[in-house]
């Protein structure tokens, strides 16, 4: 008996481990060996320091001071064209350009207003008499002389040589209006320009080629 015990048959799944190695791992392991083209070769694996290797900082430096430089270049170049611009067109506008052509003015019209006829304002004539001597009586009875001198003024040239033709004429008829009168009416202040019409009025009486416009007091003295 001791020995159909030490002959039985091990269990199914014992037996299975002790022949060897699980089949599923032998296949893979078998597949890896066999297959040598799906092994990665070691250079091309990416290292840690190449994956995280920044880049060169000189050349990033140098390319972006180039390009700094070659902008504020074409920003400059832009700007000065700009300006031969801006300089081509001043001179052109003040120096090449034609200015047009001046507009027609109208000549304004000229309307001539009719001036008034200068009036022409004849010149005084002036004839002098001698002086006149002409008595007189005073309120005191006292007797008094009255010493004048008269000058007629006219519009009319030929007049004056009536008055010298008719001058006899004329002072007796002045001296006679005056002798009418008393002393103290000739020599009253207030009736200065009485008299002076009256002996206006006694001269035209006399004269026909025109007449006597004033007569002026050259002296007028009572003594």
């Amino acid at each position: 008996m001791a020995d159909e015990t030490d002959l039985k048959a091990p269990p199914k799944d014992e037996v299975q481990v002790r022949l060897g190695p699980d089949p599923g791992q032998t296949k893979v392991e078998l597949d890896l060996d066999d297959a040598p083209f799906l092994q990665v070769p070691e250079d091309d694996l990416p290292t840690e320091q190449e994956d995280n290797a920044p880049a060169p900082p000189e050349e990033d430096e140098s390319a972006a001071r180039n390009r700094k430089k070659k902008k504020k270049l074409l920003i400059m170049a832009g700007a000065g064209a700009a300006l031969l611009l801006v300089l081509g067109a001043a001179g052109w506008w003040f120096f090449l350009r034609t200015p047009p052509p001046a507009p027609d003015i109208p000549a304004p019209e000229v309307i001539v207003v009719p001036s008034k006829p200068a009036v022409q304002v004849q010149p005084d004539y002036i004839k002098e008499f001698a002086p006149f001597l002409v008595p007189g009586v005073d309120a005191k009875g006292e007797t008094r002389f009255l010493i004048c001198k008269f000058s007629a003024l006219s519009k009319n040239p030929g007049l004056g040589k009536e008055m010298d033709h008719k001058m006899i004429s004329l002072r007796d008829a002045m001296y006679y209006y005056l002798r009418s009168k008393s002393s103290d009416y000739l020599t009253d202040s207030r009736n200065r320009p009485a008299i002076k019409q009256d002996l206006t009025a006694v001269l035209n009486d006399c004269l026909t080629q025109g007449k006597i416009e004033d007569i002026l007091f050259e002296s007028y003295l009572n003594e």
